[in-house]
């Protein structure tokens, strides 16, 4: 069992991550976009669910797949790395960054 440290600190370096793939479409970090929506780690395992902007996200699977390849660049060799899209959660502006939804006028 991992201590609650280490998962803390493997939870921070998943966000960093996260914090590091931009949104193709929109140009600005999945984080401030607001569209992480669970990092759940449980012992040699890591998931993250991702919330679409819109319903029709045309740019899903790449971004999938390139939160997949930081988050495991992140990890420690032997953590199992998930990251799906979350079509049952609506994003809305009041998940971005005040960063963002201030230059975004929301």
């Amino acid at each position: 069992m991992e201590s609650k440290n280490t998962d803390t600190d493997l939870h921070a370096a998943v966000m960093a991550a996260l914090a590091s793939v931009d949104d193709p479409e929109m140009g600005e970090n999945l984080v401030d976009l607001g569209v992480v929506g669970e990092v759940l780690i449980e012992g040699d395992s890591v998931r993250v669910s991702l919330i679409p902007t819109s319903a029709t996200c045309p740019m899903a699977d790449v971004m999938i797949d390139d939160a997949l390849t930081a988050v495991q660049r992140a990890c420690p060799p032997g953590i199992d790395v998930d990251v799906h899209m979350d079509w049952d959660t609506e994003w809305s502006p009041e998940r971005l960054a005040p960063e963002l939804r201030a230059r975004f006028g929301w």
